[in-house]
């Protein structure tokens, strides 16, 4: 059997080793070539250039929370999960990646990347989740895979929607681009995108204006899983108010004029939504979500109970997403058989965000370390929107001065009148004496 390095665990060594939190500046050099998958996470490493190369049979590796301040190079092709997120990458060239075709999870949450090069990321052909949240990115990067069916974009600069980037994601199903800069989302951005089943769009800069009718309409006929609070930041007479509150003409009031070019929309969505019609609405939509809900919570229960008993009895499900640091460390001192497990794979698109925050995995082991949530939870949630006020308006000013004036008017006036009656009040006393020396 494969030695264990120093200060690592490993509950089967030669496949699967954890090496968090150690301090580490370079990589172990006992750890086996076997090894399969492989954490570092929690460490100071700087540069792990080439130095995977030679494990080439390692299918999962945690390089998250260190300092590398660029893609590592040299990364063994036979790689499927690959996190880094929480480091110092900048920026990603074209040919970072070439050789990773196997890849279907790719992490790089909460880094400083600015630029990924055309093409970058179009040759993992079997990439399937991609977090690029939390990072300086201004726009959708290009040429991404056709194969992604979750993207994570939150808490960027984007500021618009390229159709070519969208066009390309026929298998898209979960959208995350909320906390961005986005003013408006084009004509058909998401018309060619079959599968989608779940977009956030909250907490960007929304111009209720008519750019917008496009996103308006969508959200209306849509029947995906969505936050629909978006809220409007311009122009000023509609700030703070919700999207789906205003109506056509309070959105774009030349649509409906003659004489002019802009699509005439159907008179079913040039009217208001009726409040008590809405309310019905979302109450039918609520307990139908709660039902279906309920449901899949059951049968994600059933298949985590299934997956439990059989991993149980087959050592090689441990991987890094169903075992933590901590868990290992107490199953090597108690010589058990079987490990903590926490669910994996894909993230949760019911979860929403602000503040460049977005959903977590779910856990089920209540113990687990916070080590391993580094490699679990790459995302993390986000308060609600809340509802504003109503915005203080120049005709609100306008009043106010008035009554300013008029205050001031009446106090004027309260002073004069006072004047005046001590004047009459002194020619009085003056008149008294003289009668009475005139009388006697």
């Amino acid at each position: 059997m494969s030695p264990c390095p120093p200060g690592c665990c490993c509950p089967r060594p030669g496949f699967l080793v954890l090496c968090e939190s150690l301090g580490l500046r370079s990589l172990p050099r006992s750890v086996p070539l076997s090894t399969s998958a492989l954490s570092v996470a929690r460490n100071q490493l700087c540069n792990v250039d080439h130095l995977l190369r030679p494990f080439s049979g390692l299918q999962e590796l945690s390089l998250s929370h260190n300092l590398l301040a660029r893609f590592p190079l040299g990364l063994p092709p036979s790689l499927e999960s690959l996190l880094l997120q929480e480091n110092r990458i900048t920026y990603i060239t074209s040919g970072a990646l070439r050789k990773l075709r196997n890849l279907t999870r790719l992490d790089l949450e909460d880094n400083r990347i600015r630029a990924i090069q055309p093409g970058a990321l179009e040759g993992l052909i079997k990439l399937q989740v991609l977090t690029l949240k939390g990072n300086q990115l201004k726009r959708l990067p290009l040429n991404l895979p056709s194969s992604l069916t979750h993207l994570d974009l939150s808490a960027n600069c984007i500021s618009t929607l390229d159709l070519p980037s969208l066009s390309t994601l026929v298998n898209l199903q979960v959208l995350k681009i909320n906390s961005n800069c986005l003013r408006s989302v084009p004509e058909s951005a998401f018309d060619g995108l079959p599968h989608l089943r779940s977009v956030d769009l909250t907490n960007n800069l929304w111009v209720c204006e008519c750019d917008i009718l496009y996103l308006y309409r969508w959200l209306l006929n849509s029947r995906l899983k969505m936050a629909t609070d978006l809220v409007c930041s311009e122009p000023v007479h509609l700030a703070h108010r919700l999207l789906l509150n205003l109506s056509v003409m309070a959105i774009c009031p030349r649509v409906l004029k003659p004489n002019e070019r802009t699509h005439r929309l159907p008179a079913s969505t040039a009217e208001p939504v009726v409040p008590a019609f809405k309310s019905s609405l979302d109450k039918n939509n609520n307990n139908s979500e709660s039902s279906s809900d309920g449901l899949q919570q059951m049968s994600k229960a059933q298949s985590i109970h299934k997956n439990v008993s059989n991993t149980r009895i087959v050592l090689e499900h441990y991987t890094l997403e169903t075992l933590s640091y901590e868990d290992c460390l107490s199953l090597n001192k108690t010589q058990t058989v079987s490990p903590s497990y926490l669910t994996t794979s894909l993230p949760s698109e019911e979860q929403r965000c602000r503040d460049n925050i977005t959903g977590r995995y779910p856990q089920i082991n209540s113990t687990s370390a916070e080590v391993t949530q580094s490699l679990l939870s790459t995302n993390r949630d986000a308060p609600l929107p809340t509802p504003n006020p109503r915005p203080f308006t120049q005709q609100d000013s306008v009043v106010i001065s008035l009554l300013a004036v008029l205050c001031v008017l009446v106090a004027f006036l309260m002073l004069a009148v006072l004047l005046v009656l001590k004047k009459v009040l002194r020619s009085q006393q003056r008149v008294a004496p003289l009668d009475g020396g005139s009388g006697g």
